[in-house]
């Protein structure tokens, strides 16, 4: 056999002949060859039959039943290195296409399969297609034709036309016209590189052609599903289970400090890489990068510097076509054994002894990385078992990571993490799926279900459960379903039909998916059942249960217990004497009226929702007397089992009284004048709680800042005069006052000393007084009760907690002048904070002291302190003393105490706290100013990030007020203290003491 070519213009058109033939044969009769030449034969490895491959073969019918039916566009999932160009060809051979126009993604892929389609690949060498066939007739459109006609010219004389999407798409109108009218067939392989606006304009244009589109991953590069209907979709699983792919060892690494995470990588692949050649496997390390920049980077810091002995190579654009071609020659005959490049330096490369991967970079998108995992783990004989490493203390890594489980789940049969110590969510998740039996939901994983949270609860003695009994409550033949008997959790899957309101069509319909999950938990002895559909719970719990009680009644309200704070929502109530209203809803400043119509005889609580703090963080708790108990939260099976468990505990608990629980509940009431009691704090409105936010500023005339960047406070602690605070920092300030209005029943916030400033909200900007009257600042007074411009809120219950010994601490202030706050960029001596960095610094525990004040602080000064797999922070907010000498002054610990409470909100997530840390140290290094690190590094800081990802934190608040004297704490000052002691330990149980004299 020999290869014809003929150049027309600047393209060319080939095809493999008999060396007796010497011009090409015209295409109808190459097409007319291919009649009844096509066999459907399976390869047998066990008997050494040669033939296509099972995913092959069920594409090819895949494809012949759809086209049967339909012309519409169609998309084929196959795993890389199953044979997806094999299967294109022998889709053309065996349906006789007439003009094919295959589309890929890359020049290097457009040689590729031009050359598998000149020579058939090796179907004939297999008898899948019989000798008579003749080969097509292959044109390979590398540039644009000079004419239309040039163009028409090529598409005529092929069977077979190859071009890139790039070309394409420099075609004018007319030349996409041609190739619409000539070809009968589009193909496009791998169609997740296609942008989708792209794909779209180019499908509308062949609408009239059969289309076929290929990929591993059915969503794009730019995170959209791969449109077409998925008509053969070959799982991941089943392809390795079915030995097309070998195992993958995850080998993960755990570096926190980033400029030792390169090296170590590279350490454990070379290691990999050395161990793999003492077994007899001649491996070579791909090294991924993500830019050119930083391979080169690599290449010659890491890998040519430490492990020249290995000839590593560098791959990138930046090569002229020599240095290329010598350096993927090497490769090939092995004489290097690592290779530096961005990517995966293209698509289609095919070199089979690239089995180490040493991530760098994570991929941009999920697609580019199962492509790439992919190449590593085809099956060939003699290889061995491939070995992707990377730094999983490294935040990217890890995103890309969960990425992967979260999208592709069978892809976590591939990727065994070798961590011990792993983060305890993913382990405890993977640790449930991996329990549960398929049966039905073979391509759906547990981890990717995050059903609401919410359930209704059973009490049951029985000492079995006949999970098998499901069918009794659902139809076997439509649902799914999966076990995990050892947990006891059982999850369904239902489709349910139901018809579409606005056709009269009765074959049209729309199909919802119900989702049912039945946990039984043995030793608290009940039963929880989540579903979509809540007519199913009692069938449900009924066909697997023999004995079972409903909890309902005021036994749901138990649910309430332990959550400090309670503020309701809403509160319906049920009338329990028959008339014209049967049923209440109260809300907002209505919810005391509720909570008193409660406790009334006539009266039943239907259903109650509400939010407050259990010590963790805020949460929020709904229930109803029918027996639901509900969340805002969207979270994973494992979760849920876990929240079930804990609602178990407070339902079985004879000793809560429901009754007290909605006594201490909080209930907004309208004022019309300002409460008789001081003012300590203010704090931005909630919705501005958010400890980074970037997208709102406070702009003025001549600046703009972020909100964080811009201080709240009071200007008074008087409970008689009217309440007025100011916004602002170092550049500006802008004062308000609360005024009430008896007259028209309100409040409002009038602006009494201008900056004009504004607040910025994504396009949208506000003064802030019309912010404020959307969203107002909450006021924070001693006795614990809050403002939100003229709803009061009261605590119900005082607190019982009070100061102890551990809660106050005292200091030699001799020396310091405690009426200077601040030690300034000069560092000054005599002042509170220095007083409290130079002592911290003695003690000598500290991996991080930092100097945090001013406008935005987290706390004046924060320390980092670092256990066995704990991280540890405590925040110290100072105050200057309003005396020279210590006394019993309440108005020293006002505004410390309020600062105190504001800065619990950084216990929602520590990573942050050191992003806000990193940002104002390079903020105010810029400025040329000195460093806010008093002890440590920056680069310490960011590795102490990367251990956050992997260990628990601490917060420990303390505020400093040397102008306390600690033996003439008054009433006033105890009554203050006691309250932020409760406020912290009811939000977040965070520890508290006062340093003082």
């Amino acid at each position: 056999m020999h290869i014809i070519e003929i150049k027309i213009g600047k393209n060319k058109i080939f095809q493999m002949l008999p060396k007796s033939k010497s011009k090409v044969i015209n295409y109808k009769l190459v097409k007319k060859s291919w009649t009844e030449s096509f066999t459907y034969k399976q390869e047998n490895e066990t008997n050494k039959i040669k033939g296509l491959r099972i995913p092959q073969l069920g594409a090819l019918f895949a494809i012949k039943a759809h086209w049967s039916t339909s012309r519409e566009s169609a998309t084929i999932v196959m795993p890389t290195g199953t044979g997806k160009t094999e299967t294109m060809i022998s889709a053309i051979i065996s349906e006789s296409c007439d003009k094919t126009l295959i589309i890929v993604p890359s020049n290097l892929l457009r040689k590729q399969v031009t050359e598998k389609c000149i020579s058939l690949g090796i179907l004939k060498e297999v008898d899948v297609i019989k000798s008579k066939a003749i080969n097509p007739v292959v044109a390979m459109l590398s540039t644009t034709p000079s004419s239309a006609d040039e163009l028409r010219d090529i598409v005529d004389k092929s069977n077979i036309i190859v071009t890139t999407m790039s070309l394409i798409n420099v075609f004018p109108s007319d030349y996409i016209e041609i190739c619409c009218e000539l070809c009968s067939e589009l193909f496009i392989d791998e169609a997740h590189h296609i942008a989708a606006s792209t794909w779209n304009q180019l499908k509308r244009q062949f609408e009239k052609q059969r289309i076929l589109q290929f990929t591993a991953t059915p969503f794009r590069n730019d995170e959209k599903k791969v449109d077409g209907k998925i008509i053969y979709n070959f799982p991941l699983a089943l392809a390795q289970e079915q030995g097309y792919f070998e195992n993958i060892n995850f080998k993960s690494i755990f570096e926190f400090d980033e400029e030792c995470s390169d090296l170590s990588i590279a350490k454990a692949a070379v290691e990999q890489l050395e161990t793999d050649i003492d077994s007899g496997y001649n491996h070579i390390i791909l090294v991924r990068a993500n830019t050119k920049q930083r391979s080169e980077k690599l290449f010659r810091d890491i890998y040519l510097k430490h492990f020249n002995r290995y000839n590593p190579v560098l791959v990138n654009s930046n090569l002229n076509a020599k240095q290329r071609k010598e350096a993927m020659e090497s490769i090939e005959k092995q004489e290097a054994r690592i290779v530096v490049c961005v990517d995966m330096f293209g698509e289609g490369i095919d070199i089979p002894n690239l089995k180490i991967a040493a991530i760098h970079d994570k991929y941009k998108s999920l697609p580019i990385t199962l492509q790439f995992i992919g190449r590593f783990a085809r099956k060939k004989a003699g290889l061995g078992n491939a070995t992707i490493v990377a730094n999983i203390a490294d935040d990217d890594i890890k995103e890309g990571l969960r990425e992967l489980y979260s999208q592709d789940s069978d892809w976590n049969v591939l990727l065994k993490s070798m961590s011990s110590f792993a983060i305890d969510k993913e382990v405890s998740l993977q640790e449930l799926a991996d329990g549960f039996s398929k049966l039905g939901l073979k391509n759906l994983d547990i981890k990717q279900l995050m059903p609401k949270v919410s359930m209704m609860a059973f009490k049951t003695d029985d000492q079995h459960w006949r999970w098998q009994n499901w069918t009794k409550a659902f139809d076997e033949d439509i649902c799914r379903c999966c076990v995990h008997e050892e947990r006891k959790v059982l999850v369904i899957i239902e489709p349910q039909e139901s018809k579409v309101e606005w056709v009269v069509n009765k074959e049209i319909s729309d199909v919802n998916w119900q989702l049912h999950i039945l946990y039984w938990n043995s030793e608290k002895k009940m039963v929880f059942i989540n579903s979509t559909d809540k007519t199913k719970c009692n069938r449900l719990v009924e066909a697997v249960f023999d004995n079972f009680k409903k909890v309902q009644g005021e036994t749901v309200f138990k649910c309430l217990h332990g959550i400090k704070r309670l503020m309701f929502g809403t509160v319906g109530l049920n009338s329990a004497i028959n008339g014209p209203i049967r049923y209440k809803m109260y809300a907002g400043i209505d919810i005391a009226q509720g909570l008193t119509e409660s406790q009334k005889r006539n009266c039943v609580k239907s259903n109650l929702f509400g939010n407050g703090y259990n010590g963790k963080g805020r949460v929020s708790i709904g229930c109803s007397y029918k027996g639901t108990i509900w969340s805002r939260w969207v979270e994973s099976i494992e979760f849920w089992t876990r929240w079930c468990n804990d609602i178990a505990d407070k339902i079985n608990n004879p000793n809560i009284n429901v009754d007290e629980i909605l006594k201490g509940a909080l209930s907004p009431k309208m004022i019309l004048t300002r409460p008789n009691v001081v003012p300590y704090s203010i704090e931005w409105p909630i919705e501005l709680t958010v400890c980074n936010e970037e997208r709102i500023k406070v702009i003025t005339n001549f600046n703009q800042f972020a909100i964080y960047d811009v201080e709240i406070g009071l200007l008074n602690n008087d409970e008689e005069k009217p309440i007025q605070f100011y916004i602002g920092n170092s550049d500006f300030k802008e004062e308000y006052e609360l005024v009430f209005d008896e007259k028209n029943e309100t409040a409002y916030y009038k602006c009494i000393s201008h900056a004009n400033a504004k607040i910025k909200m994504g396009k949208s900007e506000l003064s802030l007084t019309d912010f404020f009257d959307e969203y107002p600042p909450q006021i924070r007074f001693v006795d614990q009760s809050t403002l939100e411009t003229n709803l009061y809120v009261e605590l119900k219950t005082k607190n019982s907690i009070e100061l102890d010994g551990e809660n106050i601490e005292v200091w030699d202030w001799k020396g310091i002048d405690i009426t200077k706050e601040s030690q300034g960029y000069l560092k000054e001596q005599d002042s509170v904070q220095y007083k409290v960095i130079s002592t911290l610094k003695d003690k000598d525990k500290y991996e991080i002291i930092f100097d945090d004040d001013n406008a935005g602080e987290i706390a004046d000064v924060i320390t980092i302190e670092e256990y066995e797999n704990k991280i540890c922070f405590e925040f110290y907010h100072c105050k200057f003393s309003h005396g020279e000498k210590p006394g019993s002054r309440v108005g020293d610990l006002y505004e410390v105490c309020g600062q105190a409470e504001k800065s619990v909100v950084w216990k929602q997530n520590g990573k942050k706290i050191i992003d806000r840390m990193i940002k104002r140290e390079t903020d105010r290094l810029k400025k040329g100013l000195p460093s806010r690190i008093e002890m440590g590094s920056l680069r310490r800081l960011k590795e102490i990030k990367n251990k956050l990802s992997v260990y628990d934190y601490d917060i420990k608040i303390n505020i400093v007020q040397p102008g306390v004297d600690a033996k003439k704490i008054s009433d006033a000052m105890n009554e203050l203290l006691c309250g932020t002691k409760a406020y912290l330990m009811d939000t977040f149980s965070l520890q508290f003491k006062m340093i003082c004299s």
